[in-house]
């Protein structure tokens, strides 16, 4: 056993406060993540979250929480006795004599221990009547306690437990005694000759070997002649039948077997006696502490500086573990809204970027020449001779637009996004239930919670655009009017083409005749749009080419925009968006990093001695 009590004696206070915050922590994550299984269950937690009560200082020495454990008739009442001058029920005729637990406090810690946050999940009372220990109605919730003299010149404040009695008919009392089993340093088994192989010893003993932080196993009322011998074969028959009792090979939080557990217990005998003293209580081996050592001595503190490094050891495993589960979960959470959020703008660049709003253009255009042009050449309508060749060919050009069925180019803008919206809805869901299979069978993307989004995204009206796109272009108007002054007065030609398009109401449907895969009216000219072509063309004759194409960009880039966030907010937020951010922020709260960080730093200085 390494020797840390020096190192840690010396800043309990230090190890308390890391200790809490990653309890602290650890609560955080573990209620961000919304798992199933509860905290409590994770290996070591219990052993964990009691330490910070545990870690209790005074006057330089530790308080050590030892726990007398056995059947009835074994002694262990005795033996509190001894160590405390505590009266409790002893007796060897009428058993089980202790009904309830019963804590002897030193004095000198009265004012300074909180007993119910030094045993959780126990209220305490004071023993005013012995008698309770033996009548009064059981309760596996409360304990007693008194306060004796420690008088000796000790290194730790000894706290002792006497736990009830257990055997066959009581089991009630199992429960009490493994509850508090759990909160102590070292856990004394008492047990004499007659009884150790008794079935109900075995399984307690068992508890005590699955739980406890270190073993002391008592053999009391060993017969006087050859006691030592004696003792020795009942250790050696005890191992041997564990050896062989599947119960012992379980797995302990901290990875031992407790079979393995029980080999490295220090184990001690008293012979019988009518008048038994503590120096009776010898150990077994060569080279174990004496008894009253290993309770308040030398070997006590390193005991319990070790067991609770030990037992923090696996709690702190698994606490770095749910870390990083957390932050696994924050990454998939993050990549999972990225992944959406792609999705969405794909589909809004693409109904942004398979329409133009091209009578609406025109209709910009003609206003803002209307009120650009200086006033004496507002007066003049007729062509001038340097625009007649312009008059020719954009006549030309309407003239082929009219003549196209240009009705099924043209399309009520709602009416339009509407129907591809329901249409890329559909793909969208299909593409989450893909990239997400397990919330498509037990989660947010079920097919009835995806119908149900779906037919209420149907029913919601679609964002009028706003007019951002064309304020960029109204200084380039402004700019074309100056510098091409009697371009001006083609405004029966643009009002004509106004009309063609179908006034403001109307977009150009990019999509009809020009394909699916090219955005924006250029592309769409490219791929064979006629209505998109005829639009480009009749704009490069007016010299506003790049008007138009500016125009494009803008209008695609804002209503991509638009159309993002209404599917956003519509349809992937009460889908999967809001769930899975409220999730993320949690997590993000709790910092899992933190946390981590805080494991290893308490790894790092306690646990490997730097």
């Amino acid at each position: 056993m390494q020797d840390v009590t020096g190192q840690l004696s010396s800043e309990p206070e230090k190890l308390r406060l890391q200790l809490t915050q990653i309890l602290v922590l650890a609560s955080r994550i573990h209620q961000a993540l919304e798992v199933d299984t509860p905290l409590e269950e994770l290996p070591g937690w219990r052993e964990l979250a009691g330490k910070p009560e545990r870690l209790i200082m005074h006057q330089d020495k530790p308080c050590l929480v030892s726990v007398i454990f056995g059947p009835s008739g074994s002694g262990k009442s005795t033996i509190f006795h001894l160590l405390t001058g505590i009266d409790v029920p002893r007796g060897e005729t009428r058993r089980p004599m202790t009904r309830n637990t019963v804590a002897a406090i030193p004095r000198v810690l009265q004012e300074v221990v909180d007993l119910n946050a030094l045993f959780p999940g126990f209220t305490a009372f004071p023993l005013t009547d012995h008698s309770v220990l033996e009548n009064a109605p059981f309760s596996g919730s409360l304990f007693y306690y008194a306060f004796y003299d420690q008088m000796d010149a000790c290194l730790a404040w000894l706290i002792l437990v006497d736990v009830p009695d257990f055997n066959t008919v009581e089991r009630q009392n199992w429960d009490k005694a493994e509850k508090m089993l759990r909160r102590s340093e070292t856990v004394i088994f008492v047990v004499h000759p007659e009884a150790y192989k008794d079935e109900a010893v075995v399984s307690q003993l068992h508890a005590c070997c699955c739980h406890a932080g270190f073993l002391a196993y008592v053999l009391t009322k060993v017969p006087s002649e050859n006691a030592f011998s004696t003792a020795e074969e009942i250790w050696r028959d005890l191992m041997k039948f564990v050896k062989h009792d599947p119960r012992f090979q379980a797995t302990r939080a901290d990875g031992r077997t407790a079979e393995t557990f029980l080999e490295s217990a220090v184990a001690y005998f008293a012979p019988r006696s009518s008048s038994l003293n503590i120096q009776q209580i010898q150990p077994m081996h060569a080279g174990s502490p004496d008894f009253t050592s290993l309770l308040k001595g030398h070997s006590g503190i390193q005991i319990y500086w070790s067991n609770l490094l030990e037992t923090a050891g696996s709690g702190i495993s698994s606490v770095a573990l749910l870390a990083e589960s957390a932050l696994e979960t924050q990454r998939s959470l993050e990549q999972a809204l990225e992944l959406v959020e792609g999705r969405l703008s794909m589909v809004g660049q693409r109904i942004a970027g398979l329409q133009f709003p091209a009578g609406e253009l025109v209709e910009t255009i003609i206003q803002t020449i209307k009120t650009s042009r200086p006033r004496w050449l507002r007066m003049i309508s007729l062509p001038l001779s340097s625009v007649a060749g312009l008059f020719s060919s954009t006549k030309a050009l309407l003239a082929r637009l009219r003549s196209r069925d240009h009705k099924q180019m043209l399309k009520d803008r709602a009416v339009l996004e509407k129907e591809r919206l329901i249409e890329a809805v559909e793909v969208l869901v299909a593409q989450w239930r893909s990239d997400f299979s397990s919330e498509s069978m037990h989660g947010l993307l079920k097919v009835d919670n995806c119908r149900r989004v779906v037919a209420a995204f149907a029913e919601k009206q679609l964002p009028e655009p706003h007019s951002e796109w064309k304020k960029a272009i109204h200084q380039d108007v402004q700019r074309w009017v100056q510098k091409n002054p009697w371009y001006g007065s083609v405004l029966g030609t643009l009002s004509e083409m106004l009309v063609l398009l179908g006034g403001a109401a109307l977009v150009l449907d990019l999509a009809f005749s020009g394909g699916l895969t090219h955005l924006g009216v250029g592309a769409a000219a490219g791929a064979g749009s006629v209505g998109a072509g005829t639009v480009l063309k009749l704009f490069e004759e007016l010299k506003m080419k790049d008007i138009l194409e500016k125009a494009d960009r803008k209008w695609r880039t804002q209503r991509a925009h638009e159309l993002t966030d209404h599917l956003r907010k519509h349809l992937a937020d009460p889908l999967v968006g809001n769930a899975w951010r409220d999730k993320l922020n949690k997590i993000i709260a709790a910092d899992p990093s933190a946390c981590l960080r805080a494991c290893e730093s308490l790894r790092t200085h306690w646990m490997t001695g730097k």
